[in-house]
């Protein structure tokens, strides 16, 4: 494991949200507002077409920064998500998000941490979309990585 240091950022890799993605991600959750799902009526939106789902695209975004090695195998649980959405997310955006270490510290059991990350969500134009934090309970691997 990459020790988590205080300051240590990644950027993700690109993914292209599709006309499938959404209709999956709707299917899954049961959310069909037409925002999503019906072309003609999203037409006549402030966007212009549909948008992804807010949710689908942050799950998105922290899915991506799993493969930066910032989270792994160290993580053991999700503790809060606190997410602000500024932008629209259109079927055919590229987004991507920079992924920076916020905090580490430990807890009260022995070897274990809570670590804070910070994202800030891109379209294929730089466009801040989104921005959040994630606290997740995290293994430390020494009292290093809590920033001693």
């Amino acid at each position: 494991m990459i020790p988590l240091q205080v300051g240590q950022s990644a950027m993700t890799a690109g993914r292209t949200i599709g006309e499938g993605d959404v209709n999956l991600f709707a299917g899954l959750v049961g959310d069909f507002t037409p925002i999503h799902v019906d072309e003609t009526f999203a037409r006549t939106s402030p966007h212009g077409t549909r948008i992804a789902h807010g949710p689908h695209s942050m799950a998105t975004a922290i899915g991506m920064a799993t493969h930066t090695g910032l989270f792994g195998e160290r993580v053991i649980g999700l503790v809060n998500i606190s997410w602000d959405f500024s932008g629209a997310v259109k079927i055919g955006d590229t987004v991507r998000s920079r992924v920076t270490v916020e905090e580490v510290r430990p807890t009260s059991k022995p070897g274990r941490g809570l670590a804070t990350y910070g994202f800030e969500v891109l379209n294929q134009r730089d466009e801040q979309i989104q921005r959040g934090r994630m606290k997740v309970i995290v293994r430390l691997d020494d009292k290093a990585e809590a920033g001693q």
